[in-house]
């Protein structure tokens, strides 16, 4: 579930990101600035409240505001994963944020990576439905891989290439280390979590000593080589019911410090771009967005249109339809309805 690597390929920084899941609709949102938020949580749990500082860009299935990934208008870029051996911190007195509202929380805040560091312990992430970790980057290069292992946040900031699938970096490290003599031909295409660290891993590795000549182009290249083909729902531990077979519905490439995304969806190969720079965050004082499974292809930043409630409805009723068990119609219907209550300051 998600493959994620950061790269410098020809001065381009980028973050790349593919989306395993067992299905692929969902929302790109552009969120302006100045925006009066607060966070969902439980009702005996501190909410957490703020101000948006950035506007930024993001890519969601669960509802706007629960992002997957995205990036703000100072070049900070965060991505998650499914963390297999990942343990959120238990209740203490801290505000809370749940695990795909943090993503959110970061873009809105924060500028850099140091910023995000510095501020790491100042709210709890609390579990909704997976636990994650997640590459946080800036466009200065930095990138930290943040996890919670026994209930401890763990960053790792010493790494010689950073990249992550489902399990812990060090652990995955560890395994990768047994087949340094194999040849990239040689190493397994299996689709578990540590088969894909180790191919990434090398495939990036090989990038570093033969860079292409077309950053975005060799980006897609490693997310294609590791990426989940039709795969049993046993594999994986996925929450729900008759849950279809999981692949990687959305390749995202985030060129950082040109502030362009990319990206295609498993049922539209062509390749999608939108620059930040085009929106001009200082004048807008509403929320954009545009489905993600659409078929247009090029530049599409021109055809966001202002986000509606139903553009939240349409995500989130189908998002949760397997799991309804877990998420009551009325927990849903919350959602829905939740962005509606944000202001300008």
């Amino acid at each position: 579930m998600c493959t994620t690597f950061t790269k410098n390929i020809n001065e381009h920084f980028l973050l790349g990101q593919n989306y395993d899941f067992y299905y692929g609709h969902g929302l790109i949102v552009v969120s302006p600035r100045g925006l009066n938020k607060f966070s969902l949580s439980e009702e005996e749990q501190k909410r957490v409240e703020w101000v948006s500082k950035y506007g930024n860009v993001t890519f969601t299935q669960f509802g706007r505001e629960l992002p997957m990934s995205g990036m703000n208008e100072n070049g900070l870029a965060i991505a998650m994963m499914f963390h297999e051996d990942g343990e959120l911190p238990v209740i203490d007195n801290r505000p809370s944020l749940n695990e795909l509202q943090w993503i959110q929380y970061q873009l809105d805040n924060f500028g850099s990576v140091e910023e995000v560091l510095k501020h790491l312990e100042d709210v709890r992430i609390e579990k909704s439905i997976y636990a994650l970790h997640y590459t946080v980057c800036d466009i200065t290069g930095e990138t930290v891989l943040i996890e919670f292992i026994n209930g401890k946040a763990k960053v790792i900031d010493k790494a010689t290439h950073y990249m992550i699938t489902n399990t812990s970096y060090e652990l995955s490290l560890e395994y990768a280390k047994q087949f340094e003599s194999k040849s990239i031909q040689q190493l397994s295409r299996k689709t578990t979590s540590l088969d894909r660290f180790t191919l990434a891993y090398r495939l990036i590795e090989q990038v570093s000593q033969q860079p292409s000549s077309n950053a975005i182009d060799q980006a897609f290249l490693i997310l294609k080589e590791v990426s989940i083909k039709p795969s049993l729902q046993s594999m994986w531990n996925w929450i729900g019911k008759k849950i279809p077979p999981t692949f990687t519905y959305w390749s995202i490439v985030f060129d950082v410090n040109n502030f362009i995304i990319y990206f295609k969806d498993h049922k539209n190969k062509n390749i999608r771009q939108l620059s930040l720079q085009q929106f001009d965050f200082d004048k807008l004082d509403h929320a954009l967005s545009l489905p993600i499974d659409n078929q247009l292809s090029g530049d599409i930043t021109g055809i966001f249109t202002p986000y509606s409630t139903k553009d939240n409805e349409r995500i989130i009723y189908t998002s949760y339809k397997p799991i309804s068990h877990l998420i009551s119609k009325a927990d849903q219907e919350e959602l829905i309805t939740y962005p509606d209550q944000f202001y300008r300051v």
